[in-house]
């Protein structure tokens, strides 16, 4: 389950933290991207690094489902979600 406490603030801090330090080989998106300030992220890492902002230690990410609950938790939080096609399937 994704903690409801994570906030926009943390996830674009996220995204920064993310450009900095990139995205671990075997953490990259197979489906879908989320659009962070025109960048795309893969979902669940970006949830990861924002929850270990929010409580102070990263999700285990086989605890919640990417797709459609990782998508609707950001989508929520004002981001798009963009397939690997390009097409954007979930906007705020």
């Amino acid at each position: 389950m994704i903690p409801k406490k994570i906030s926009r603030a943390q996830l674009l801090e996220a995204g920064k933290i993310i450009d900095r330090e990139g995205v671990p080989k075997r953490r990259g998106s197979r489906r879908y991207n989320v659009i962070v300030d025109g960048r795309q992220y893969p979902p669940k890492y970006l949830i990861n690094i924002a929850a270990k902002l929010a409580t102070g230690k990263e999700l285990d990410h086989l605890t919640y489902n990417g797709g459609k609950e990782a998508n609707e938790f950001l989508r929520t939080r004002g981001f798009s979600i963009m397939d690997k096609t390009g097409k954007i399937i979930s906007s705020p």
